[in-house]
C-alpha cells in the first residue's frame, strides 16, 4: 500500500468518526477496544489506531441510529427470529 493510499484511507476513517457524539463516545471507544483486541495480532502495528478509529466510528454511527429510531422495524424483525 502506498503512502498516498494509507494516507486517504486514514482521512477518510477520520471523517467517518467526526460526528461521534459525547454519549457514544464511551461505549465506542469500549467496543472498538473489544473487537480490536482479536484483530491486533493479524494486522501491522501502523494500522492499530486506525483500525479502532474505524470501528469506534461505525459502533457510534450505529449508536445514533439506534436512537434516531432509524433501524427499529429491524431490530425487531431480529429480535423476532431469535425468540
Amino acid at each position: 500500500m502506498t503512502d498516498d493510499q494509507k494516507k486517504a484511507i486514514r482521512d477518510l476513517v477520520r471523517r467517518l468518526g467526526d460526528d461521534v457524539r459525547d454519549p457514544h463516545y464511551s461505549s465506542s471507544h469500549e467496543a472498538a477496544l473489544n473487537v480490536c483486541s482479536g484483530v491486533y495480532e493479524l494486522i501491522p502495528v501502523e494500522f492499530y489506531d486506525l483500525v479502532h478509529e474505524a470501528v469506534l466510528a461505525g459502533y457510534a454511527a450505529a449508536l445514533s441510529d439506534l436512537e434516531e429510531g432509524k433501524l427499529d422495524e429491524q431490530v425487531r424483525e431480529r429480535f423476532e427470529v431469535l425468540k
